[in-house]
């Protein structure tokens, strides 16, 4: 029956780059769909009825670079995301320094976290922590001082299963080529977008389990459910 239902679905969209007009539209999908569906922001608990500005405020950091792209229906609509980055090797230097620094602050009781930010705050140290684990230069080719980096990867829940995410790494995997990149990064904070990775040729190089950030009391920071069960890092040549 699925299978009859997605070869009956007609729908079409393409993918086009996002340019500065788009980023409400980009904002209020985020919070409709990634907000929601990301394993971390459920785990450690934002309700994507709740507000947080940290959290919006890091998703779109990057857009203003203009290599960002998005999946578009044939009414508009956005349906699928990629913002992107560039990312050199001074920047991930500096996170290295900053993980190394913040490597205590950790929470005495993750379930106290009552505020929005706070909550968050506690996402970006674990993923700073993974990636400064990864040491994705090093796995570069020589002389390699920046790289393209697919910073967050959404599409709408009701038109997966029809290839947008593919799709959308594909024509990001074009800006990079055309803007002289060697080498993408992309951050797997969940199974399927790890999934999509490695069965597009990116190979693993980092792999942090949720199981092992831990508060200090013990408990699990990110009691994620499965198959989410750790954040990866892959890589890409090209």
């Amino acid at each position: 029956m699925a299978t009859q239902a997605a070869a009956a679905d007609k729908r079409t969209f393409e993918i086009v780059r996002l340019v500065q007009k788009d980023k409400p539209k980009v904002l209020e999908f985020l919070r409709k769909f990634f907000y929601h569906d990301e394993p971390l922001n459920t785990a450690i608990g934002l309700r994507p009825d709740v507000r947080c500005p940290t959290l919006e405020e890091f998703s779109l950091s990057t857009f203003d670079e203009g290599i960002s792209v998005g999946a578009v229906a044939g009414d508009g609509s956005l349906v699928g995301v990629c913002i992107n980055a560039t990312l050199t090797r001074e920047e991930d230097e500096e996170n290295r320094r900053e993980c190394e620094e913040g490597a205590d602050d950790v929470p005495e009781d993750v379930k106290a976290l009552e505020d929005p930010d706070a909550k968050f705050a506690q996402i970006k140290r674990m993923l700073s922590h993974a990636t400064a684990q990864g040491d994705v230069f090093g796995h570069g080719p020589p002389g390699l001082d920046r790289l393209f980096d697919i910073f967050i990867l959404s599409v709408d829940s009701s038109w997966r299963g029809k290839g947008i995410a593919t799709k959308l790494l594909d024509e990001s995997r074009e800006i990079a080529q055309a803007d002289g990149h060697r080498l993408i990064r992309i951050v797997c904070s969940s199974f399927v977008s790890a999934l999509i990775a490695s069965r597009m040729g990116y190979r693993c190089i980092a792999k942090l389990d949720y199981k092992t950030v831990l508060d200090r009391k013990g408990q699990r920071i990110f009691p994620t459910e499965p198959p989410h069960d750790a954040v990866t890092t892959y890589v890409l040549d090209i």
